[in-house]
């Protein structure tokens, strides 16, 4: 069976896989379960980031000292991490609330406010001690290749007054809500006690915890219990099993056991990814990108189009399809530019199932 009009574009197992998955779903059924999304309240959770791209190109070796001298060309500034999924999840679903944590030096408030959808509500809770996250990136314009990068954070984890304000903020209002996303970058927001009250009032629990130069090792998602889904990239497994080495479905199969989540998604770059539920199934989805411009905000927008799809009960192998068909339209979209559209997913999503 030849899938469409792109026989060509993807290799024999991705073909074969299309196929497979032509004779279970169709077009329309997609599309009414994503559209069934939107009544759905959502409340977003996390460390909300400003990502900034400087854009430069190299000179040449320094005369006096072992560096490469580089042009300042330009720059582009960009809502990231929480701020980046509430627009994701905004254009799937009407009612979304984002609560997050600014700085009182330096807070971006205005621009935060800005770059979010019209239908994403906010609280923002601010420390005294540090500014709002900005990761700056410098970034070779022509390859788009990252050079270096540098962090202005306190990721000190909140504590007194202000954890105890967005205790009482979570003991209000998340029962409010059918769906909790967590994004967890281990940036200081997210205290054991602050997640304590999220979990015992959440009626779905996605979450989702990463590892970044600032956290590597210290952020492992095996510090939660009882999440509804929970979505990782493979290192980010790897490092909460302590396993470099082993099979990845056993690994992922060992750590949804032990969080006890209903399902558990791995994504695998270049391999596409791997899915697990409580009852043993096991899913693998091929990648469906065929360009990749930048993946910075691509496992960002996986987890948010796939924990609203877990939440209204779509299968393990329907919901995994419609992430990978997200990743594919994310690597093409310089780092949180603007988030994947729905409306684009179903066109993508259309050339590939009848």
């Amino acid at each position: 069976m030849l899938i469409k009009n792109f026989p060509n574009i993807y290799p024999i197992e991705t073909r074969n896989f299309l196929a497979e998955f032509n004779e279970k779903y169709d077009f329309s059924e997609i599309r009414d379960n994503l559209e069934n999304l939107r009544n759905l309240k959502v409340l977003i959770v996390g460390d909300g980031i400003v990502d900034e791209y400087h854009y430069c190109e190299p000179l040449g070796k320094s005369s006096k000292a072992n560096l490469i001298v580089n042009r300042y060309l330009e720059n582009e500034v960009f809502a990231g991490g929480a701020f980046a999924i509430a627009n994701h999840v905004s254009g799937l679903c009407d009612h979304v609330q984002l609560v997050t944590l600014l700085g009182k030096e330096s807070s971006r408030e205005d621009f935060i406010s800005e770059n979010l959808r019209p239908n994403v509500k906010t609280k923002f809770f601010f420390r005294e001690d540090g500014p709002t996250i900005v990761k700056k990136r410098y970034v070779h314009q022509y390859s788009n290749q990252k050079l270096f990068e540098i962090n202005f954070i306190n990721d000190m984890f909140v504590d007194g007054d202000l954890e105890n304000q967005v205790i009482d903020c979570f003991e209000s209002i998340v029962p409010q809500y059918d769906l909790v996303l967590v994004s967890d970058f281990g940036h200081g927001f997210i205290t054991e006690k602050i997640f304590r009250a999220i979990g015992r009032n959440a009626k779905n629990l996605a979450i989702n915890t990463q590892t970044n130069a600032a956290n590597a090792g210290y952020n492992l998602i095996t510090k939660y219990k009882n999440p509804n889904y929970v979505c990782l990239d493979e290192s980010e497994i790897r490092l909460a099993a302590q396993k470099k080495h082993s099979d990845i479905e056993e690994i992922a199969q060992g750590i949804r056991e032990s969080l006890d989540a209903h399902y558990l998604v791995v994504t695998l770059g270049k391999r596409g990814s791997v899915g697990v539920n409580r009852h043993g199934k096991i899913n693998r989805t091929p990648i469906f990108s065929t360009r990749v411009l930048d993946t910075i905000g691509a496992g960002d927008a996986f987890f948010s189009f796939t924990a609203p799809c877990f939440a209204r009960g779509l299968s393990l192998d329907l919901v995994s399809f419609v992430g990978n068909a997200v990743g594919a339209l994310a690597v093409q979209i310089v780092c949180n530019k603007k988030p994947v559209e729905k409306g684009e997913l179903l066109e993508f999503i259309n050339t590939m199932v009848k």
